[in-house]
């Protein structure tokens, strides 16, 4: 006992001494985090995902939905819509080739019928927040392609959920032997989701709002907000659709109070609407964090490699995606981005935590072949990582720059910032016969003012001078004389 409360200890301090190493190098903290999950599970054999025992499905489940509410308060409608032509297109055209292309060849090359296939096609098909954001803050991107790659990673976790989800009922309600889909009951439970859970969701959010005030009254309510959530999960499970889009729908609805006019709000409500302050934010984060620093580690001892081909795969599968991001950014990324920006948007498509959770849903399930779904999609998610973070590293180290100027070179092409060293343009002095006369901060001797020989000035008044050569000329004139 004492051995693994230690270890959660470490385990802590390592995940903030990775992200200062992130900082750094650019290699994603969820990378070393799997790595070592990796060691200490399938290479050491220290821990194994049974030592969990019923609370690895329960943690998987909780992680969910705090990274959805957390990722909902970060989704800005307002953001969306000034870049929704940009993000849409990118983001959309993205996720149906993803999905097509990772069911295809899963169906081919796995023993997987057609729906397990679409499956792993759908869990897969967005990007991850976890890796992408913190990327792309690093990374100096401008402000228009970071915020379509930010709204491209909440709006395909979206996505992910509600279709993965929809997809999981349709195959256990058709057939749960894997023999077949109830489309119509996908269809129905999309819906369901998206309408029955969203109102779920905003109706929870516009409660707790008006409450949220006197909540804060009471000490120590922080936590309250996330047990709030938990309830809304399970008042919407409960009746039979998705908690994920409940709790989802809330923290995107409450984030975006703040959009409604004032004077809309003065006549629909009797009390305020209040967001979320900022040590509240940031407590959010915190949470966040420690469930990414703990998932991802369950997550890499959860890798078996018991089953090379789906080793095998897995590198396939997201080398492919990667290949077509390639064409899809090249015909529908914004010219105006540069073409850095164009490989970074290429580069930064890596799945991580949603897809992770979800995996591990069609095993519990009991859909056929869960195990392997399970298995290829965390590959996918490893792999992935190391290749997109690979990717990122030769192009700032502008290794594939001769790529960036053939392949993207309709993009703009990257400005070079002025040398600060270079000397700012000067103004030509009424005292310096047409010469140009330079700045005392540089501090270097004015050519007119400090001449070898008096003769050489000008012979009459001197003119009004600038106040900053005034100590100059001064010192002059104690040498040779108050003129010539």
């Amino acid at each position: 006992m004492a051995l693994t409360i230690l270890s959660i200890g470490l385990l802590v301090f390592f995940g903030h001494f990775l992200t200062a190493f992130f900082e750094r190098t650019k290699i994603p903290d969820v990378l070393v985090l799997m790595l070592a999950g990796i060691v200490i599970g399938p290479v050491l054999h220290v821990i194994t995902p049974e030592d969990f025992g019923k609370v690895g499905p329960v943690f998987t489940t909780l992680a969910l939905i705090i990274i959805l509410f957390e990722g909902g308060i970060h989704l800005n409608i307002r953001s969306l819509a000034d870049a929704a032509k940009d993000t849409l297109t990118l983001s959309l055209t993205t996720f149906v080739m993803t999905v097509l292309v990772i069911a295809l060849l899963s169906d081919a090359f796995l023993p997987v019928d057609w729906p397990a296939a679409l499956l792993i096609g759908t869990i897969l098909g967005g990007t991850s927040s976890a890796v992408v954001v913190p990327l792309v803050k690093a990374l100096d991107m401008g402000e228009r392609p970071g915020t379509v790659l930010f709204l491209e990673s909440a709006l395909t976790d979206v996505l992910v959920v509600v279709l993965t989800l929809a997809l999981i009922q349709g195959m256990t309600a058709g057939a749960p032997d894997g023999g077949g889909i109830d489309t119509g009951l996908i269809v129905t439970g999309v819906v369901g989701s998206f309408v029955i859970s969203g109102l779920i969701g905003i109706g929870g959010a516009f409660l707790w709002s008006a409450l949220l005030d006197k909540v804060r009254q009471f000490p120590n309510t922080v936590f309250t907000t996330f047990a709030y959530v938990f309830i809304l999960y399970s008042i919407s499970e409960l009746q039979g659709y998705s908690g994920a889009i409940a709790a989802l729908t809330f923290g995107i609805a409450i984030a975006n109070f703040s959009n409604i006019p004032k004077k809309l709000i003065g006549k629909l409500f009797t009390f305020r609407l209040l967001g979320f302050a900022e040590h509240e934010r940031a407590f959010f984060a915190e949470v966040v964090f420690l469930v990414k620093t703990f998932f991802f580690v369950f997550l890499g001892l959860s890798l078996s490699f018991s089953n090379i081909r789906t080793v095998g795969v897995g590198v396939l599968l997201f080398a492919t995606v990667m290949a077509a991001r390639v064409i899809i950014v090249r015909l529908l990324g914004d010219k105006r981005s540069t073409r850095r920006e164009a490989m970074l948007i290429t580069a930064l498509i890596p799945k991580g935590l949603a897809s992770a959770v979800l995996a591990t849903l069609p095993t519990q399930a009991g859909i056929v072949g869960g195990d392997i779904i399970q298995e290829t999609v965390y590959s996918v998610i490893l792999f992935g990582i190391i290749i997109s973070a690979t990717f990122v590293f030769l192009v700032e180290r502008g290794t594939l720059n001769n790529l960036a100027s053939s392949f993207f070179k309709p993009f703009a092409q990257e400005v070079a910032l002025p040398d600060t060293r270079e000397r700012p343009a000067v103004r030509i002095s009424q005292h310096s016969l047409g010469l140009p006369a330079i700045p005392a901060d540089l501090m270097e001797p004015n050519p007119i003012t400090d001449l070898e020989s008096p003769r050489e000035t000008i012979s009459g008044e001197l003119p009004v001078v600038p106040s900053e050569e005034e100590a100059v000329i001064e010192k002059n004139e104690d040498h040779y004389g108050e003129g010539t």
